[in-house]
């Protein structure tokens, strides 16, 4: 060994026999030197396995510690009772109903082996009591029913639980209306068409003829096949208005109005009648109505002149006819002779009466009186 040191020794640079230096390695075997370096580095390795066991070593040891710790603070948590909380009686405000009448089930002591699966449902103490007056007025802003408040001193009043019913009762009269048979609706009434129509073409015929009576029957005997058709009810008014018998004609004339409100020829039907009963109010009314509905209707603005000239009021009713007069309708024309005639324009009225006779549309009949009219006036 000594022999060793001595060579390791000669061989390190600047290293020196007498006062001669020699270059580093010449006296040293090369195999030597090399077996130095690697047991060198192996010494090094050595040294940092040995760190990096003792550092792992001591992390284990850690995680075995903390491991412990916590399985020891567990068992602890595990074996304190279970805490008793205070419970404090539900106020009578917030109480179920069921509650109220069935009592309270007895207490039981529970098993100690499961006290986490059992919870209790804890309430604070109950607050002051409010006034009345506060109570309201906050249940009153916030738009909710206040509930009665029970005095001081009486304890709530338990309330009353619905009847129990059977469940034989239940099933006997479910059995019974599913027994019952379902009533079927009614079906609609089937309307002989062909019959009602033949029957309006011939009440129409005895109209042109100026047969009232037979018109009046025909229509009767349609409207029992078809009783609820208001065009056939203000037909009948109208037949009836020309055979004087004004009180049915408005009544008739109503019933059509009451299934069709905004039917201008029952609006004219029943004012006709209610004008020769006298009654001017009601058929200025239904005329009114009319006249916005249909403000161009022939008829209506003839039997509107004709309500002016029998209510008295000559201005109005000649306005009226001057509507139609200034196209050539004779009626109109014939209102306006009248009105004159009225008036004691005799030469306006005579005038009038000459445009009629002029006229090829107007009937013999009122060529008729007309010509008797222009004869008196002419005397």
């Amino acid at each position: 060994m000594s022999l060793l040191a001595d060579l390791l020794s000669k061989n390190k640079p600047g290293a020196s026999r007498g006062n001669a230096e020699k270059p580093p390695g010449l006296d040293v075997p090369p195999t030597l030197s090399k077996a130095r370096g690697i047991h060198a580095s192996v010494r090094k390795l050595n040294i940092r396995y040995v760190v990096i066991m003792v550092v792992s070593v001591a992390f284990v040891a850690l995680g075995a510690f903390v491991t412990a710790k916590f399985k020891s603070h567990s068992t602890t948590v595990k074996k304190k009772p279970p805490l008793q909380p205070r419970t404090v009686q539900q106020p009578a405000l917030f109480k179920d109903r069921t509650s109220a009448a069935t009592p309270p089930p007895a207490a039981t002591a529970l098993p100690p082996a499961e006290p986490a699966r059992i919870a209790r449902i804890t309430l604070e103490e109950p607050p002051a009591p409010v006034s009345v007056k506060k109570h309201k007025a906050l249940h009153k802003a916030k738009k909710v029913r206040c509930p009665p408040q029970q005095p001081a001193g009486k304890s709530p009043a338990t309330p009353k639980s619905a009847p129990e019913i059977p469940a034989q009762k239940i099933e006997s009269s479910i059995q019974q209306t599913a027994a019952q048979p379902r009533q079927k609706p009614f079906p609609p009434l089937k309307i002989d068409t062909a019959a009602r129509d033949s029957l309006l073409y011939a009440a129409r015929s005895s109209e042109q003829n100026s047969d009232w009576k037979s018109a009046l029957a025909s229509y009767r005997k349609a409207q029992e096949i078809d009783p609820g058709d208001y065009k056939i009810m203000s037909n009948v008014a109208a037949v009836l208005n020309n055979l004087g018998m004004f009180d049915e004609g408005a009544q008739e004339a109503e019933r059509a109005l009451a299934k069709k409100p905004d039917y201008v020829p029952a609006l004219i039907n029943a004012a006709i009648g209610y004008s020769s009963m006298g009654n001017s109010q009601k058929a200025l009314r239904h005329f009114t109505h009319a006249s916005a509905i249909e403000p161009g209707n022939r008829n209506l603005i003839i039997n509107l002149g004709t309500l002016h000239e029998r209510s008295g009021n000559l201005d109005d009713a000649l306005a009226t006819y001057r509507q139609l007069a200034g196209a050539g309708d004779p009626l109109a024309l014939q209102g306006v002779g009248r009105v004159y005639e009225r008036k004691g324009n005799r030469s306006e009225a005579i005038r009038a009466y000459r445009q009629i006779m002029a006229l090829p549309n107007a009937t013999p009949a009122l060529k008729k009186d007309v010509k008797g009219r222009l004869a008196r006036l002419e005397e």
